[in-house]
C-alpha cells in the first residue's frame, strides 16, 4: 500500500519559457526524470516531476516576505534560454537568486546562467581558462555604425591583423541559434555593423574550420560526457563559428572520442571555473590555416545527442545521455554532490 502523504512530496521543476515547454530538451528529460520516479519513489520521501514555465511562476506572485512558494521544491532544473528577452532573462537570474538563498539545489545556477547570456563572456571565460578562440572585439553599439564608432572598431579592428577583403562576423551579444548574425567583408563602411537589442555587437575574426567540421562536448558535473564530430556544407561555412547549432546540418552528427588533451583542457581548465554549472556543451573547431584549437561557445541548454552516427563503437550500444544526465539531476535534487 503507497503510505506517502502529499505533504511528504516535493517537486524536481524544470524551469523553462513558455514556448519552450515541449522543446525536446525540457520533454526529453520529463520523461526519463519520470522513469527515474518510478523506480525510487517506494520509499517515505518522494520526489515527483514537473515542467513549470517561468512567466506562468512569476505570474502567480508571492508574498516576499514569506516566499511559500519554495515549500514544496526539491531541485530548480535551470532549462531558460540564455537568448531569452532582457526581462525574462532578468527575472530568471532573479527568481535563481531567490531559491538558491532558501537552500534549493540549483542545476545551472545563475552565475554560469548570467555569464552565458553575454556571448563577449564566454571569450573571457576561455581567456581566463588558458584556452584560444577566435580574435573578437566587444563594443557598445547604439545605432549601428556612426562616425565615432566606425572610427573605434578601425582603430581596434587592427590589432587582428586583417587585411582588406577578409571576412568578419558581426554577432549579437545575446542570442541563439545562429539569430542576427551576419558576415562582413574588410574593408568595413559606415552602416555595416549591425546594432542589436542590448546595444553590445561583437565582431570576430572568421575561422573556417579544418575539414569543415565542427566539435561538441557535453558535459557533466565537472566532467566531460559524450562529444560529436559535425560536418558542415559548403553553403554553410560561412556561420562556422557564430552558432553550430543553427547550420542545417544535413549529415548526422558523429560520435567522437574526446582526446586526452581536450579533455585535459576542459576538467582541468574550464569546467572547474564554472562552479555552478552542472550540465552543458562546449563547442570548438581546429582553424584551417593552422590546425590551431579555437573554443568559440559555452552553452547550457544545448540539446544532447539524438541521431547520431556510431560506427565506429565510440559509444556502447546501450548508452543513453539522457538517461545519464536525468540521473545526475535525481541525484542534486536529493542533496548528493551538488
Amino acid at each position: 500500500m503507497n503510505t506517502i502523504r502529499e505533504s511528504d512530496t516535493k517537486n524536481i521543476v524544470i524551469l523553462t519559457l513558455k514556448k519552450h515547454e515541449d522543446g525536446v530538451w525540457v520533454q526529453r528529460l520529463l520523461n526519463c526524470l519520470e522513469l527515474i520516479a518510478t523506480e525510487e519513489n517506494q520509499d517515505s520521501k518522494a520526489l515527483k516531476v514537473e515542467v513549470r514555465a517561468l512567466e506562468t511562476w512569476m505570474e502567480e506572485g508571492w508574498i516576499v516576505s514569506s516566499p511559500n512558494c519554495f515549500d514544496n521544491i526539491a531541485a530548480i532544473v535551470n532549462r531558460v534560454s540564455d537568448a531569452a528577452s532582457p526581462s525574462l532573462f532578468k527575472a530568471t537570474l532573479a527568481l535563481l537568486g531567490a531559491a538558491r538563498s532558501f537552500g534549493i539545489p540549483i542545476v545551472n545556477g545563475p552565475e554560469t546562467y548570467a555569464m552565458c547570456g553575454n556571448k563577449w563572456c564566454h571569450h573571457m571565460l576561455f581567456s581566463r581558462a588558458n584556452l584560444k578562440s577566435p580574435s573578437t572585439l566587444m563594443f557598445w553599439n547604439e545605432d549601428g555604425g556612426n562616425e565615432n564608432t566606425m572610427e573605434f572598431i578601425q582603430e581596434h579592428i587592427k590589432s587582428m591583423n586583417l587585411d582588406d577583403g577578409y571576412t568578419l562576423l558581426a554577432k549579437p551579444n545575446s542570442g541563439g541559434f545562429g539569430t542576427g548574425i551576419r558576415k562582413l567583408t574588410m574593408p568595413l563602411q559606415k552602416n555595416d555593423v549591425p546594432a542589436f537589442e542590448d546595444c553590445i555587437t561583437l565582431l570576430q575574426k572568421y575561422e573556417q574550420p579544418r575539414g569543415n567540421k565542427l566539435y561538441r562536448v557535453w558535459f557533466l558535473r565537472g566532467k566531460v560526457q559524450c562529444a560529436v564530430e559535425r560536418e558542415l556544407q559548403d553553403d554553410e561555412n560561412q556561420f562556422t563559428n557564430a552558432c553550430s547549432g543553427s547550420c542545417s546540418l544535413q549529415r548526422p552528427p558523429r560520435a567522437w572520442r574526446v582526446p586526452m588533451d581536450v579533455k585535459d583542457e576542459l576538467e582541468g581548465q574550464l569546467l572547474p571555473l564554472l562552479t555552478d554549472a552542472h550540465c552543458g556543451s562546449i563547442e570548438f573547431l581546429y582553424s584551417k590555416e593552422d590546425s590551431t584549437r579555437l573554443y568559440f561557445d559555452l552553452n547550457l541548454l544545448s540539446t544532447l545527442p539524438l541521431n547520431v552516427l556510431n560506427e565506429e563503437g565510440v559509444w556502447e550500444a546501450s548508452y543513453d545521455p539522457w538517461m545519464e544526465q536525468a540521473a545526475a539531476v535525481w541525484e542534486i535534487a536529493q542533496g548528493k554532490n551538488l
